[in-house]
């Protein structure tokens, strides 16, 4: 994902042995991340602006060819005290006369859209100027909040950033500054630091995630203990019962 006003796509071969292919259906914003719903065949973005959407992409043909397709924007209505997403189509992708969130009215503002992740048929996103974790069911379309900093008995979470989930659902989000940590959000609402990289104070902790086997974490530290482009470090937990 390019994070800039303009930004592209970029489909990336995971082994580096093809070139990277931009994907311009999927829209020209600042991009943050992406998810892909393999059981609905479609994708879902965040865009990094204090006024930016909460975007999904149904490619015209099936996974994982997503050279074309409709790219559409999150509203939000309210029913039964309930929280419920309607899409709304995009006239315009490439945004060459309007950004693409000024193009639909009655879009939902997210205010920093940041990580996103898909577990069980629920997708888990970031907002990072309210830091707030949401969930929106991917097939009921009911969006919730399950972490809101103002809210939470147990207020920890600030920088929200990358997430990765767990096979039990544990949501594991990780802090832009804030304390440097990682938070694991459970299923039953608790709110639990997981590690904190200490003395890093300029950095930011980057890219958790799992190995196929959810047997160990890897994440990095952005900018390190030195807090420049060239002071990155990357970590790994792993089980003690697997040594």
């Amino acid at each position: 994902c390019e994070e800039f006003d303009l930004g592209q796509v970029y489909e990336c071969d995971p082994a580096g042995k093809n070139n990277a292919v931009v994907r311009p259906a999927l829209g020209s914003f600042k991009h943050e991340a992406v998810a892909v719903d393999t059981q609905n065949r479609c994708l879902y973005l965040t865009e990094d602006q204090r006024d930016g959407g909460f975007y999904r992409f149904r490619p015209d043909r099936d996974l994982p060819d997503i050279s074309s397709g409709q790219l559409e924007i999150a509203s939000v209505v309210n029913r039964d005290g309930k929280s419920f997403v309607e899409w709304l189509a995009v006239p315009d992708p490439s945004a060459k006369q309007e950004a693409i969130r000024f193009q639909v009215p009655g879009y939902a503002v997210f205010r920093g859209g940041e990580g996103v992740a898909i577990h069980a048929g629920v997708t888990y996103f970031t907002t990072k100027h309210d830091n707030r974790v949401w969930a929106y069911d991917n097939n009921s379309h009911q969006l919730s909040i399950v972490y809101d900093v103002e809210t939470s008995d147990n207020p920890i979470l600030k920088g929200v950033d990358n997430v990765v989930i767990t096979p039990g659902g544990d949501v594991l989000v990780a802090e832009d500054g804030g304390d440097m940590q990682i938070v694991v959000l459970t299923p039953e609402g608790k709110v639990i630091p997981l590690v904190q990289i200490l003395g890093h104070e300029k950095s930011e902790i980057a890219g958790p995630a799992f190995d196929p086997g959810y047997q160990r974490l890897y994440f990095s530290s952005q900018r390190g203990s030195l807090g420049n482009n060239t002071g990155g470090i990357t970590y790994e937990i792993y089980r003690s019962d697997l040594t």
